[in-house]
This record gives structure tokens, sequence and C-alpha cells, in this order.
């Protein structure tokens, strides 16, 4: 909502005839930039020029583009009104902005919620929404879906009423239906379609904070990939938009990441977009070096190996495979020989517990994060039977984790990314028996190096949520917080190895091996 403490600006005495049209109706002065004058581009406003020997040009949108964020204050973050539509000439005015309402959220959108879904240390291109909003200028509903879930953003902050965004949602939603009909009519058509499918994942992903997520939306989009790349020998990044590239990017992450919590992983397994993926992984793994001679870095995934997520995609379907064939035994055992070659191949991977992490950044941490649960994960498949919270190596690699997460800065952008190692390290870190759980809740003693890594999960996960209001954040919280309070599917079968106790023992790490996922049905049955 617009804040009640917004600086008055005095009004502008001094117009112009040479101006752009939008200052000229806002009756401001106008520096004449082209094709995007400084007042605009400012206030993310549509900016436009009249020729003398064109007469009246149609208006380009300008949009605002996520670029480095200005010198202000973030701790407060409020909706700031953009220039009244009434004020705005009809002609710059796109179908999709109609009310105050609209323009409000726009500039939120633009200004705060794009850059909370790209990594910050992407280039540039990646985080220019520029294109995603011209796709909806003439459409309102893929501006809409847009919308929705920068309104759900906004609701969380306690901004707007939730309402706001189911209204963009339902908007959004039949025109996807509509559009369903004609998605392979054009590329045009194609365009829409995919611009509105994004946004609307994101808004499942961001409204789903318990649900399995059904991933519907980025199924439809990786049909939609499937397509666009049958018949091509190998993909041309340089021939393709970065909007392209980002999406390939969003789904191998959500394919790959979200299959945990679903009960039956079958449905996604067969709409994953395996022939896009893997020419997408290829042309990465071919393409040239830029003038610094390092990786680009990717606009989802960051600095993290594609191929490490389609590793992560494989591993959860064997997960779900116990006991597991002999076939599938020896799949498991080439995972982790291709786990292995990977951290030799990419730096980034790779973790010691000597490491130094000074000066490291969120998007030095998080390849080492997802590579070090990865171990984890692959660990207990191939050996679930002698593998388990306390076996000693497993506390180790937590150890490291710990290390890492401390210098993991929670308030950046996109740090939503790390819930996935972190649900694999919160079941490492799940206490062993009731006692341990019951001295924790009660008298907040924290005794054990596991007790350290669940106080600095929570920290990190809250830091996170209060950033980006993530679904996936929640669903992340609310699973560890079942799993440490230790139902029943998590006791250890007895070993003749292990130490005489009175107390029965659990082991977190069965949670990644549970046929049903780690969705809210795998936590019926508790203690």
């Amino acid at each position: 909502m617009p804040s009640t403490t917004t600086k008055r600006v005095s009004r502008a005495r001094l117009r112009t005839k040479t101006g752009c049209i939008t200052c000229r109706d806002r009756r401001k002065k106008c520096d004449e930039r082209r094709p995007i004058c400084q007042a605009c581009q400012r206030l993310k406003i549509y900016c436009c020029y009249r020729d003398a020997s064109e007469g009246l040009k149609s208006p380009t949108p300008t949009p605002a583009v996520v670029a480095e964020s200005p010198a202000e204050d973030h701790d407060s973050v409020e909706i700031v009104p953009t220039p009244s539509p009434q004020s705005t000439s009809l002609i710059l005015r796109p179908q999709g902005l109609r009310t105050q309402r609209d323009f409000d959220l726009f500039h939120y959108c633009s200004e705060r919620f794009i850059p909370l879904l790209t990594i910050p240390d992407a280039t540039y291109e990646f985080r220019d929404a520029a294109h995603v909003f011209a796709v909806g200028f003439d459409e309102p509903w893929v501006m809409h879906a847009a919308l929705a879930p920068a309104a759900l953003h906004a609701s969380h902050a306690e901004l707007i009423p939730k309402e706001d965004a189911i209204v963009y949602t339902q908007s959004a939603l039949e025109g996807l239906r509509r559009a369903t009909e004609r998605v392979v009519a054009s590329s045009e058509s194609r365009e829409t379609f995919l611009a509105a499918s994004l946004f609307m994942g994101v808004f499942e992903d961001f409204y789903s904070s318990l649900s399995s997520s059904s991933l519907t939306h980025y199924r439809a989009i990786g049909k939609v990939l499937e397509m666009k790349v049958d018949g091509t020998a190998r993909l041309d990044l340089s021939r393709m938009s970065f909007f392209e590239r980002t999406l390939l990017d969003s789904v191998l992450y959500h394919f790959s990441t979200r299959i945990l919590y679903e009960r039956d992983i079958e449905l996604s397994c067969s709409a994953f977009p395996s022939v896009a993926m893997a020419k997408y992984i290829d042309a990465l793994e071919h393409a040239p070096k830029d003038n610094s001679n390092r990786d680009t870095i990717l606009p989802v995934l960051g600095k993290i190996p594609p191929a490490i997520f389609l590793l992560i995609y494989q591993v959860t379907w064997l997960s779900r495979q116990h006991p597991l064939d002999e076939s599938n035994q020896s799949l498991a055992v080439d995972c982790l020989a291709e786990l292995d070659a990977f951290q030799e191949r990419y730096p980034a991977l790779a973790f010691s517990p000597t490491d130094s992490l000074v000066g490291m950044r969120n998007s030095d941490i998080t390849p080492k994060l997802y590579a070090l649960a990865l171990r984890i994960f692959l660990a207990k498949i191939i050996d679930p039977d002698n593998v388990s919270c306390d076996s000693p190596w497993i506390q180790e690699l937590s150890r490291i984790g710990f290390r890492l997460l401390q210098r993991y800065d929670g308030t950046e952008p996109c740090g939503q990314l790390i819930c996935w190692p972190v649900v694999v390290l919160g079941c490492a870190a799940c206490p062993t028996t009731m006692d341990e759980a019951i001295l924790e809740s009660v008298d907040g003693d924290f005794l054990s190096d596991s007790s350290h890594m669940r106080q600095k999960l929570q920290e990190v996960l809250l830091q996170i949520w209060k950033v980006s209001y993530s679904g996936n954040v929640r669903r992340t919280a609310s699973t560890l917080r079942q799993i440490w309070a230790l139902p029943t599917f998590l006791i250890r079968t007895p070993s003749v190895d292990s130490l005489p106790t009175n107390q029965i023992r659990y082991d977190g790490l069965k949670a990644l091996i549970s046929k049903a996922g780690l969705g809210p049905e795998s936590f019926s049955s508790l203690p």
C-alpha cells in the first residue's frame, strides 16, 4: 500500500515540446534521452516519442529492467505508487495495467519481486525482466500471471490482502486455458504461453507451502521445450534468448528438487523433458567461455553445473525403488562415481574440512552444499542398513555443512535455492533418541553438533523466509520440524554392532528413502 511517509516531490513547472509523450502528459521536464528518458526509466513507466516525420509512433513499452539495486533502505519494503493511470495517456496504458492497483503492483513486481527469483551474481541479461513483461503488454492475462506471485509476496509482507493475488491468478489461469488451444500455432503464442506458465509455476511454488506441488505448469513448459528441440542436433546458446535459457534453468531446478516431496513421482518422471535437458547440458559444456575465461553464472542454478541437478533427479528416483535390485544398485554406484568425477572437474563443488571460507559468497557456498548433501543422500541409498545419522563420516560431512551455513547470507535474493540441501542436512542432523529431542525442546540446551546444526538450519530458513516468503521455505521448515519430532518410521532396526542402550534409536536419513516421499502424508503417524 502507498506509504503515508512518502515524501512529496514538488511539481515541475517546466515543459518541453520535444520531450517524450509520457513526460509531456505528466507535465514534467524531460531530458529527451532515447530510447528511454531518465524520468520514465526511474519511475518504471512507458516511454515513447512523437516523430515529426512519422506522426505519433506506437509506444514501445519499456518497463523497469532489473539491474543493480539502487542505494536505498531495503529494511522497510513498501509498494511505491506509480503515476496514476488517470494522468497517463490512454495510448500508453497496456491492457493488463488499467487500475492504480495494477500500476503499483507492477512497480513492486519489477523492483522487489523479480530480483528474488534469479541469482544476484548472474549477468544483467538474465536479470532483465523486460522481455517477459513485454509479452504481457497486449495480453492482460500474461501480465496478470506476472503480478500474481508478486501480489502473493506483497500479501505476506502485509502490504495488500491475499485476495488480490487470487484475482490475478484467476485471470491468468483463464487466459492460459484459452492459450492452450493455440500454443503450437505460432512462436508468438508459444512465448505468451511460456511466459505466463513460468510465473504461474512460481506462484504455485510460493503458494504451496505444505502440499507436494504437482509441477503442473512446469510440466507444460517442459512439453513445449521438448517440441522446440525436436530434430535439433545441438542447441546453439548464442541463438537462444535469455528468457529461453531461464526457462530451461527453472524447469531443471524445479523438477529435480521438488519430486522429493511427491508421493507418486512417476507422473513427474514421465513428463520430465529429458531430451531438452540433455541438449541444454551438452550445449553448456561446449559453450565458449567469455572474455574473462570463466563460466557464465546461470540465472537460477548459479555456479552449480546443471548436470548435478540431473543427477539429483536420478538419485531421487532411485530413492523410491528400495529395496534396490542388482540393476538399480549398480546405477546408484555409478551415480556416486559420477559425483566424484564432477567434484574433480568442477572446483566449485569441492569441499574439505580445512577449506578457508573467508570471502566466499552465497554463489560459492551453494554448489558445495549441493555436492555435500547429494553425497549423503547417495550413501544412504547405496547402503541403507549401515549408513545413518550416527555414522562418523556422516557426522563429519554435517560439520562441514554447518561451517558452510555459518557463512551463508540468508538475506540475499534467491536464498531459497538451498532448500534442497537443507532438507538433506536436516535429516542427517535429526535427533537419534527421544531424550535428545525432549531436552532440546524443553531446556533449550544444545548439547551436540547435531543440535547446533538444527539451530543453524532454523536460523537460515527464517532469514530466507523474511526475504522471499517462498512456499518452498515453509515446506522445508515444516518437513524438518516433523522429522525432528521423530515419527515412527525413523526407528532404526537394531544391529549387533550397535551400542547398548535402553532407548529406541532413530535415523533421520530413513526419511530420504521413504516411498511416500517427504510430503505431509509421510508424517501422519507420530509416536
